[in-house]
């Protein structure tokens, strides 16, 4: 669930602010639209290995290794603006 949540923000944010760029008129190089068409699809592939590889741990080890990355990033953030 914590993947698929993170797929779907992603999805989001980032659909919406290729959206906002192409209506403000933002020209991007022609090798980009490439690109989007080839990191696209592996990103989801990416999730798929992603969700193979969590199913192996166990939720409380995972849910410990996500609440300390989140704690490190939170404490980056604080003092390192």
């Amino acid at each position: 669930m914590y993947i698929a949540t993170a797929g779907a923000i992603g999805l989001l944010v980032d659909s919406t602010r290729i959206i906002t760029y192409f209506i403000g008129g933002v020209m991007l190089p022609e090798m980009l639209w490439y690109g989007l068409l080839v990191f696209i699809p592996i990103s989801f592939l990416g999730a798929q290995i992603a969700k193979r590889i969590v199913d192996k741990i166990p939720q409380n080890k995972f849910r410990t290794v996500i609440a300390i990355f989140l704690l490190l990033a939170g404490f980056k953030i604080l003092l390192w603006p």
